[in-house]
């Protein structure tokens, strides 16, 4: 009996201890944010949980969050975020067909499923990129026509100062959902703050 007790003890002990040592998760269950509806949200899939990265998938209905979190260098941030948004538009520029013929000599996206582009200030006062636009039946930007625009999203750039963390925070929901809660979509968007 006594031995059972020890090796109880022992066992909460190590869980303990397990759990104190524990690398903190970088915005498990979205800690790295504040926004309106947040608790809403819950954990749909993790991709990447390490003490550098966390990229995962929060879903609340038919809506979904997605996160992408990396440690940053305070000094690199801006030229991190920068660069993302370059990436960001240079999948919509006018580019050369690698097979160039009668059809077409280049890869154009119609206008109307490009990106807007767009910086505003959050509540916190915190610096913001984002793109409004479609995607694809696999939740990825890059729709260019009717028949591949399945969502609709925003995707913002920051950097969170105090946690020394870069985002991409993602608001997704059906095409036809989104242009229907379009204002409350934006609110939300706008009331995001960075996590404590």
């Amino acid at each position: 009996m006594v031995v059972i007790a020890c090796i109880a003890v022992a066992i909460g002990a190590g869980i303990l201890m397990w759990r104190l040592f524990l690398p903190r998760s970088l915005c498990g269950e979205l800690s790295c944010i504040q926004l309106s509806g947040q608790t809403a949200y819950r954990l749909n899939q993790i991709y990447t949980d390490s003490p550098e990265t966390y990229r995962a998938l929060y879903a609340a209905g038919n809506r979904y969050i997605r996160i992408d979190t990396q440690r940053s260098n305070p000094t690199e941030a801006a030229t991190e975020l920068d660069a993302s948004v370059l990436r960001m538009k240079a999948l919509f520029e006018k580019a050369p067909a690698p097979y160039p013929g009668d059809i077409s000599d280049a890869i154009v996206c119609d206008p109307a499923f490009t990106p807007s582009y767009d910086v505003a200030k959050l509540a916190d006062g915190t610096d913001v990129q984002y793109f409004i636009g479609y995607l694809n039946d696999r939740m990825t930007f890059g729709s260019c026509s009717q028949d591949q625009a399945v969502y609709k999203g925003l995707m913002a750039f920051l950097y969170c100062p105090a946690a020394k963390l870069t985002l991409r925070i993602e608001f997704i929901a059906p095409a036809k959902e989104f242009m229907a809660h379009v204002t409350e979509i934006m609110q939300q968007f706008h009331s995001m703050r960075c996590g404590k």
